[in-house]
């Protein structure tokens, strides 16, 4: 019996949230120059403490996602490719590997001013690094961690409505 209400519970958490995206790579740049990698473990979790003072931009190459976090019904499709929630933090990303929910926490020495989410794709090879945040750390000791979720399309969908617009293309720097 409590295994049947563990299975449900966690059928129904699944229904309504996404599940954390292990395997994403997490890249930290300070003036150019990469000075941090990580890669989410099986919580989607990353954190970087003690960072200097500095300009910084994060990257991440997200896994390729299948089944029902991967497929989109014409009814969720949205010409959305990045949307950010600034009051929660949330940004949300849609591409070819899938839907995904990146929440930055434990952000520490870095003012509300000197953060910008953003959208820049860039290409080394066969990877795709997704810049999606600039921020400078305003004294010693900084920090910055992110919370990688998959999603399903429908979770996207209700996210960028939910915000109210397609600001995408309005307040994200650098999406055509």
């Amino acid at each position: 019996m409590i295994n049947f209400l563990f299975v449900l519970l966690f059928s129904f958490w699944s229904v309504f949230y996404g599940r954390p995206a292990s395997n994403t790579e997490v890249y930290l740049d300070k003036g150019g120059q990469l000075i941090a990698f990580q890669a989410t473990g099986e919580k989607g979790k990353v954190h970087f403490k003690y960072l200097d003072q500095g300009s910084y931009r994060l990257s991440l190459v997200f896994p390729q996602q299948e089944g029902k976090y991967i497929k989109e019904k014409t009814r969720h499709e949205s010409m959305t490719k990045a949307t950010y929630n600034a009051k929660n933090r949330v940004y949300y990303y849609q591409g070819s590997e899938g839907f995904f929910a990146i929440k930055f926490t434990g952000i520490s020495g870095v003012k509300s001013q000197n953060f910008a989410a953003i959208f820049k794709e860039e290409r080394e090879e066969e990877d795709k690094y997704n810049v999606i945040a600039e921020f400078g750390i305003h004294k010693n000791c900084g920090s910055i961690g992110v919370f990688v979720e998959a999603i399903t399309a429908a979770q996207f969908k209700k996210a960028a409505d939910k915000i109210g617009q397609d600001i995408s293309t309005q307040s994200i720097r650098g999406i055509n």
